[in-house]
């Protein structure tokens, strides 16, 4: 009785582990619920779908508009723009995903036929996150029955934590969308996978886990055709020997040919399900895509991007900035021909350096190949890198290189990181590694939980406007040491004079002169040529225009502004605006105004992205040579604050 109740005792950290996860998973993705109003956006695409299948079909419940199918062109994004269901594929008059169905028909789908209700979409990517973990913390718990007795019980909660953030899930669930959802169900199923790959093994090879992994197997395919090679791999690995306590290694033919069979009838019904919708076994409706832009003919698909993509998704440091969340995204473009794009990307070196707890999981199951008992983990770890690799293989084939896409690509190795983790603190004293690596494991493990939750607090600015509290208390509390470096440096916040230098040009052009923000987030004034030398200057955010002046001489080809913006201040819940009276800082932080020579124009507006930096960025003199208009000198302006 005193054993059964110290081990129940022991299972409370992981269990608790579990539960702070799964929460913060569904604290993260319920966030977007105020956007629920947005029906055509990407917050309802597989609630559509599983109440399609309700009805017994597989195209959407939400009819296209009569206006869009008149259009002589529906896939033009231009003329589909205000009638378009994002990411629907438009196929004879009906509106497809070319998501896999699984999502919608093993959890939305039930729900809707139980309780009458749809399951909202963001909550559903939740559940997929919060099984998935459930899977891999069983597995992690009889690796440390079986392999690391010793490793005490906070620890392993503590591992869990650590493999929570280091599959990228808290940046993943930042935007719970219909991408988001089949990529957390597949790597949801992935988990599963191998921890019934590993209860095969442990088993001595019983069929009911042979089973059980070729169901996991096909539910991830039918998530996401991509993961086809990873559970091809995993399904493989049933093949491998078994230990059986009488006669050492033992082949279960039968078991892995069932479970063979079985995925590979999960791989045969997703072919099916793209016949029964566009008559073609290997169409997803990816030609039929409706989105911002149009992606036919483009060749998606390319193994001349694996450099590109490798150093990306590995290699590329964030860019640091002074405010809070401080990390903000890679760019850069210089990108291969035929790439597309790239969007929220960090390297997973620079962000997730636990992941290098990997390598002592491997050197790990070397060390110990010919201990009995073994084998169990090491197909289970040959399983989870295998996964990795076959899926990063074609993500860095891939054209676009996308955040959420660092989860399925993360989703194996985060079990062997996870088994790294524990070969680290739980082997016996004279076993383990030296104090040095524990320490640098465990800073490690800090590094990447906090550069995660940066990173989620990053994506596209949605945590300021999803959980504004939060976010504005965090940003306020962690950018008191750029309002002290501020200071120090005398760094003047405020309207600033700019001298802006206008070449001779036979044509009209627009040009940027500052710009402040990042991609995809970025504050910029801008220069346009008109007829007869004058020209026009805007202040935009992306591409929504706040403010243009009427057109402006610019004799001799030169021009003073005084220009007044809220990126030239910074961030709103930056400590600096506590010295500044509320009606002050309410002005400040949503006025635009351009000033010059006798005139001037100004506006409210409330479009503008945060600043990260102290100073906006400027196009210098040294673009002079290439007859674009250039900013002569930059300073604060009289009136400045």
């Amino acid at each position: 009785m005193k054993g059964t109740t110290a081990k129940t005792r022991s299972r409370i950290p992981l269990c608790l582990a579990l539960g702070a996860s799964a929460a913060a998973s569904f604290w993260v993705a319920d966030s977007v619920a105020p956007w629920d109003g947005d029906l055509r956006g990407a917050w309802h695409q597989y609630e559509y779908l599983a109440e399609g299948f309700l009805h017994g079909h597989t195209y959407l419940s939400v009819e296209p508009p009569p206006e869009l199918l008149r259009l002589p062109d529906p896939y033009d994004p231009a003329a589909n723009a205000p009638y378009r269901i994002w990411d629907a594929s438009l196929y004879r008059g009906r509106y497809y995903l070319y998501h896999g169905p699984v999502p919608a028909l093993v959890l939305m789908l039930p729900w809707r036929a139980i309780t009458g209700h749809a399951l909202p979409q963001r909550l559903a990517v939740a559940t997929f996150a919060a099984v998935g973990l459930a899977g891999l913390a069983l597995l992690l718990w009889e690796v440390r029955g079986r392999h690391f007795p010793r490793l005490p019980p906070f620890a392993l909660g503590a591992i869990l934590v650590v493999a929570f953030h280091a599959s990228w899930l808290p940046v993943t669930l930042r935007r719970p969308a219909v991408w988001e959802l089949p990529i957390v169900s597949t790597v949801a199923f992935m988990w599963w996978s191998i921890y019934f790959l590993w209860k095969f093994q442990d088993s001595g090879g019983r069929t009911r886990w042979a089973v059980a992994t070729a169901v996991a197997l096909a539910l991830a395919m039918g998530s996401r055709a991509s993961s086809v090679l990873s559970a091809a791999a995993v399904a493989l690995l049933l093949f491998v020997p078994v230990e059986t306590p009488k006669s050492g290694l033992a082949r279960k033919w039968r078991a892995a040919c069932l479970a063979g069979a079985l995925a590979a009838a999960g791989g045969i019904a997703l072919l099916a399900y793209n016949r029964l919708r566009f008559g073609s076994w290997t169409d997803f409706g990816m030609n039929y895509m409706l989105g911002r832009e149009d992606d036919r003919g483009l060749r998606l698909f390319n193994p001349r991007f694996i450099p590109f993509n490798a150093r990306t998704y590995l290699l590329s440091a964030p860019r640091l900035g002074p405010y809070f969340p401080f990390l903000h995204p890679f760019w850069s473009e210089d990108r291969p021909p035929g790439y597309v794009a790239f969007e929220e990307m960090y390297g997973v070196l620079w962000m997730i350096p636990v992941h290098l707890a990997a390598l002592a999981a491997a050197a790990w199951a070397l060390r110990k190949r010919a201990v009995r008992g073994m084998r169990a983990a090491r197909v289970a770890l040959a399983g989870a890198v295998l996964a990795t690799g076959l899926s990063g293989l074609l993500l860095f084939c891939w054209a676009w290189a996308c955040s959420r896409y660092m989860t399925e690509f993360l989703a194996g190795w985060t079990v062997a990181t996870s088994i790294g983790l524990m070969a680290v603190f739980g082997l016996e004293d004279g076993r383990r590694p030296g104090r040095p690596v524990r320490i640098l494991a465990a800073a490690a493990a800090c590094w990447s939980v906090a550069c995660v939750w940066l990173a989620s607090a990053e994506f596209r600015g949605f945590m300021a406007e999803e959980n504004p509290r939060t976010y504005a208390a965090l940003a306020h509390a962690l950018d008191y040491p750029s309002l002290w470096w501020a200071r120090r440096h005398g760094i003047a916040y405020g309207p600033v004079d700019v001298a802006i230098r206008v070449p001779p040009s036979p044509g009209a052009s627009q040009t940027v002169l500052l710009a402040s923000g990042r991609p995809q987030s970025v504050n910029q004034l801008l220069i346009e040529r008109l007829d007869g030398g004058r020209v026009r200057l805007v202040l935009a955010e992306n591409l929504h225009q706040v403010l243009a002046t009427p057109p402006i001489d610019a004799p001799g080809g030169r021009l003073g502004i005084r220009l007044e913006a809220p990126w030239l201040y910074p961030p709103p819940a930056h400590p600096y605006w506590d010295g500044v009276p509320p009606a002050l800082r309410r002005e400040l932080q949503t006025l635009f105004s351009i000033g010059w020579g006798q005139g001037a124009t100004r506006v409210h507006s409330a479009h503008s992205a945060d600043p990260v930096d102290f100073a906006p960025a400027v196009r210098g003199g040294s673009d002079e040579a290439s007859g674009l208009p250039w900013v002569g000198a930059i300073g604060p302006a009289a009136t400045g604050r």
